[in-house]
């Protein structure tokens, strides 16, 4: 799928002055990949897009590269740039260190924790369950990281959650896939509201155990991901994408 003035044009993209415009270009077009708007092996042109999102091409430019670095878009000298497909192994290596940072900063959270942060954090499970039964999958997916997000301030780590959030960009891209299914959102509030409730009981041994349960249900359910969504994910041995005939 190629990347249209339909799919970025659209006023998703608004330049504003408070960061430069690289970062900006870099931010809204790791949204569009991660939330699989800007599907696998699309092409992405630097003249294309500079014109679609209203900005010259270095700050494009500069963008590709930050996201190349991210393992979000593959550049091929010579030849173009496309969104990269998802490789298995940055999924997993990504669970790993989001799993290692969590964990750890829920144990802070959960020493350190007050009845006004504990109304906070039910209060944002409360949301969720909303926005599942409105259908809102994008809001869904937006509580559930408010709720992680959440838990590191609360720990007294929040400068550490931008960390967390680069080194799981890889496995967001299969949680977007997964939150397609009903039962997999209902599956999340239930996981949700055992960490909850084990934080807000100071239950350590509970709350982890929930913790490490739900971020390890990627594992159980990738296999059936890349079977129903093959063309998201990497072919072994998987080249440069075939340039589109004109």
């Amino acid at each position: 799928m190629k990347a249209t003035s339909s799919k970025l044009g659209d006023g998703r993209f608004v330049a504003e002055r408070r960061v430069t415009i690289a970062q900006q270009a870099y931010q809204f077009l790791r949204r569009e990949i991660i939330d699989a708007r800007l599907l696998p092996r699309a092409p992405l042109s630097e003249q294309e897009l500079s014109q679609q999102l209203g900005v010259s091409r270095t700050p494009v430019r500069e963008a590709l590269i930050k996201l190349a670095d991210e393992g979000l878009v593959d550049i091929y000298p010579q030849f173009g740039s496309f969104v990269a497909p998802i490789k298995l192994a940055e999924v997993f290596n990504s669970q790993f260190v989001r799993e290692a940072l969590e964990c750890a900063a829920l144990e802070r959270a959960i020493e350190r924790i007050d009845e006004a942060q504990a109304s906070a954090l039910k209060q944002i499970l409360d949301s969720q369950r909303k926005h599942q039964r409105a259908g809102e999958r994008d809001a869904f997916f937006e509580a559930d990281e408010k709720m992680h997000a959440y838990l590191m301030t609360v720990a007294g780590h929040e400068a550490v959650w931008p960390l967390v959030e680069n080194a799981k960009a890889q496995m967001d891209r299969v949680r977007h896939l997964s939150i397609r299914s009903e039962l997999k959102l209902s599956s999340v509030i239930q996981e949700h509201s055992a960490i909850v409730d084990g934080v807000v009981r100071r239950d350590r041994d509970g709350a982890l155990a929930a913790l490490r349960t739900h971020l390890r249900g990627l594992f159980r359910s990738v296999d059936a991901l890349v079977s129903e969504n093959r063309q998201y994910f990497a072919e072994e041995g998987e080249g440069a994408p075939r340039r589109a005939k004109k």
